[in-house]
């Protein structure tokens, strides 16, 4: 099944009259690899919004809409707890074992702080 960030990729490449070869060398990987990750069989590398925003030269507003849609094409996400501290580590599992039950109000007063923390 597509995902948000597949429906992007293939739009792209159709847009550019690419073959999925033609996008795969482009990112500098296998086709097997990126109709994968189009049809959501494999995650993304790391650096791959990136790739994909170099290769195509895209504009503010389609790096943006790549962005979110490699980040509503995620269905997990994983900490690295090795170097949290025991109260972070604590944290964490706290927030993952509750955040399914978190009213609206609450997720979005947890977002504002998170936003603030960054600024």
């Amino acid at each position: 099944m597509l995902t948000q960030l597949g429906k992007f990729l293939r739009k792209l490449r159709i847009d550019r009259g690419e073959l999925l070869k033609d996008m795969a060398d482009n990112l500098g990987m296998s086709s097997s690899m990126l109709s994968s990750i189009e049809n959501n069989n494999r995650k993304a590398p790391g650096d791959f919004v990136a790739r994909v925003e170099r290769a195509y030269q895209l504009t503010a507003v389609q790096a943006q809409e790549l962005a979110d849609a490699a980040m509503h094409s995620i269905d997990s996400v994983t900490i690295d707890m090795k170097h949290l501290s025991s109260g972070d580590q604590n944290l964490a599992f706290s927030f993952a074992r509750r955040f399914s039950d978190l009213d609206e109000e609450s997720k979005r007063n947890i977002m504002d702080i998170l936003k603030k923390g960054g600024e």
